[in-house]
C-alpha cells in the first residue's frame, strides 16, 4: 500500500501521517515515511525522532550571498 498525503502548510499533513502512520505499525505493518520538507521538522516531533542534521549542513552550512553589480560574494563568516 502506497500513501501520499498532499495539501497547503497548516492544514495537518504530519499530523495526519503520524497517527496513520503509528496506527498500521501497531497493526504490525512496516512503515516507511519520507518527509520532503526540509524546512519543517514537526513530523519528527511527533514521531518522537531525533531531529535531523540540517541539509546544508552537508554542504558547508547557510550562507549569505551579496551582489555587487557583477560580483557575487558567498560566505558563512557574514
Amino acid at each position: 500500500m502506497k500513501i501520499a498525503v498532499c495539501g497547503k502548510g497548516g492544514c495537518g499533513k504530519s499530523t495526519v501521517t503520524s497517527l496513520l502512520a503509528k496506527a498500521l505499525a501497531r497493526r504490525g505493518k512496516e512503515i516507511l515515511v519520507i518527509d520532503s520538507d526540509e524546512s519543517n521538522y514537526g513530523l519528527y516531533r511527533q514521531l518522537g525522532m531525533k531531529l535531523p542534521r540540517d541539509f546544508t549542513d552537508y554542504f558547508g552550512g547557510k550562507q549569505n550571498v551579496l551582489n555587487y553589480d557583477v560580483i557575487k560574494i558567498y560566505s558563512s563568516v557574514f
